[in-house]
Formats: structure tokens, sequence, C-alpha cells
């Protein structure tokens, strides 16, 4: 009986988390020049629609290259942060770590707000390096969580090893250290690029005419029409971010990257 009720529980949060995923890919393929569920119809119209606007596909390279820079610069910053706050002899170390985490913590909108001030005030006419600032700020977290806590798991004895057989500090942490700890920097890149791309609140403070990403274009667009070309958009960014996280699962596997490999 108890195992029949968990299963019953496992399915209806099943249902609850991909109903509203079904109901926006169903309806964007609706007949109807609104968005119905179930749809009306079968038509790929809206899909067409979508790659005959040039400002959604502009925001889109937009929001991938953004995507890519805030990811690589996130982890330039966050790996060294990471391993230097849980190795390092650094004073204050909870602190630190603290300050370094507070993005998570802080709302996203405060931040916002600050970085456009910030932005008037030197007078910063660089829409793209603005934004790349800003999705860094709130993604080096990533890096400093989840890449902590896998060196927390990592057996030190291996590190002790490399070191005993005369590794320097440098070698052992790119020869042994960060091979270890690969899936857990894996999975922390997939959560900042997802984030960086999904991101709205920050994006939407910093972005301009020559530089909106995706978000801010769709936020825009249903600001005066709400069709099926919006569900079309999503459906193309919920498959997007269903290819990542099957990528991330053939590549390491969903619990190692979790989990943190090597521990």
């Amino acid at each position: 009986m108890f195992d029949r009720l968990v299963r019953l529980a496992a399915g209806f949060t099943v249902l609850f988390l991909l109903g509203p995923l079904i109901v926006i890919v169903g309806a964007s393929f609706t007949t109807t020049p609104y968005v119905a569920f179930p749809p009306h119809g079968f038509t790929l119209k809206w899909y067409e629609q979508l790659l005959s606007k040039p400002d959604f596909m502009r925001s889109f390279v937009d929001s991938i290259v953004l995507g890519v820079l805030a990811t690589a610069g996130a982890a330039a910053v966050g790996i060294p942060a990471a391993i230097g706050l849980q190795h390092g002899g650094v004073r204050g170390r909870a602190a630190l770590r603290s300050f370094v985490l507070a993005p998570l913590t802080l709302p996203t909108i405060v931040t916002g707000v600050a970085l456009l001030q910030f932005y008037y005030a030197i007078d910063l006419d660089a829409p793209m390096t603005g934004l790349l600032i800003g999705h860094m700020l709130i993604t080096i977290p990533f890096y400093v969580r989840t890449v902590g806590a896998a060196l927390l798991a990592l057996d030190p004895a291996i590190q002790e090893a490399a070191e005993s057989l005369g590794a320097g500090v440098l070698r052992t942490h790119l020869k042994v250290t960060l091979p270890a700890i690969a899936p857990s920097i894996f999975a922390a890149t997939t959560f900042v690029f997802i984030t960086s791309f999904d991101q709205v609140t920050i994006s939407v403070f910093l972005s301009s005419p020559d530089v909106m990403p995706l978000p801010i274009r769709i936020y825009n667009y249903i600001e005066f029409a709400v069709d099926p070309m919006v569900a079309a958009i999503s459906a193309v960014l919920i498959a997007l971010s269903f290819a990542i996280v099957a990528a991330m699962q053939r590549l390491l596997g969903l619990n190692r990257a979790f989990i943190g490999g090597g521990s």
C-alpha cells in the first residue's frame, strides 16, 4: 500500500512538472491565431513565422554568444576561486565564501538596478560588455558552490600522493584535481549556460535595441501580441534544454555530474 502511494505521488509530481511543457508544445501546432490547447488542427506555420523574424534570430544568436562568453568567464573566475577557498590558506575563509555566494541570495532585480546605475556613472556604452559582466556576476557562484562541493568529497589522499611524487601545486591541480572533479565542472557549466541564456531580470535592465537577448525579445513581443508563435519559441527552447541535459547524461551520466565524479 505504501509503495503504491509513493508511485502515485511520483506520478503526480512528474505530471505537475511536465504538464505546462506539454501544453505549450501542443499549443505551438494549433491552427488558430491564438494560443489554444488542445490544439485545433496541426500546422507548422508558427515555426515558419519564427524563422522569418530576423530580430528573433539575431536575439537567439546574441543569447548563445552571451551564454558562451559568460560561461567561459565564470569558469575562469569561479573554478580557481573554489580551489583557493578549499585548499588555500585564506584567512576569513567562511566570510569570503559567503561574500562570493552572495549573488545567489541577493535579489537579481537589485543587482540589475545597481549595475545599471554603475554603468551610467562610468558612462559605459557597450551593451554586450555590460550584459556579460552582469551574467558573470550572478553565475560565478554556481561554479564556486558546485566545484567546492566536489572538492569536499574528493579524497585528499589522491592529491597528497601526487605531491609526494614530486608534482607541484599547479601540476597537481591540473593533472589530478581538475580531472577528478570534471563531472561537477561540466554540471556547473551546464547550469551556468542555461541560467545565462534564460536570464531576464538582469538583462531587462542592461539590454539595448542593438543587443537584446532572446528572453527580453520575447518579453517585449508578448506586451503587444500573444499568438502561437510565442508557444513555438518556447517549444524550441524546451527542446534545446532537453538536448543539453541529454548530452550531459550521455557524456557523463547525470548521477556522476550532480554527485561529483572522482569521489
